[in-house]
């Protein structure tokens, strides 16, 4: 099988902020109650760290919530990387 027709190897194959997104899904405090198998605030600087790598290179980033006026608002240090989006907030814990 030839190479050169798939387009998932090579230069093509790799991801660019035209064909790729990050979704960052319900980091609200109270997801972390319950927490036992890691650090909390090592799980929090480590979502930070990565959400300022796609906001560098310019890829899409989507955040969510759910039930934001129960559940409480989005980490305020994930919120300050991208402090004009609102968070998508749904009324379902299902994504």
């Amino acid at each position: 099988m030839s190479h050169s027709n798939n387009p998932k190897v090579g230069l093509e194959a790799l991801l660019t902020p035209d064909n790729c997104v990050l979704i960052l899904i319900d980091h609200q405090p109270f997801q972390f109650a319950g927490l036992r198998s890691h650090d909390t605030q090592t799980i929090i600087n480590n979502v930070v760290g990565l959400a300022k790598s796609p906001k560098v290179f310019g890829v899409p980033t989507l955040l969510t919530t759910v039930v934001e006026r129960q559940g409480g608002y989005l980490l305020k240090s994930l919120q300050d990387v991208f402090p004009d989006q609102k968070p998508i907030d749904r009324t379902f814990i299902n994504t």
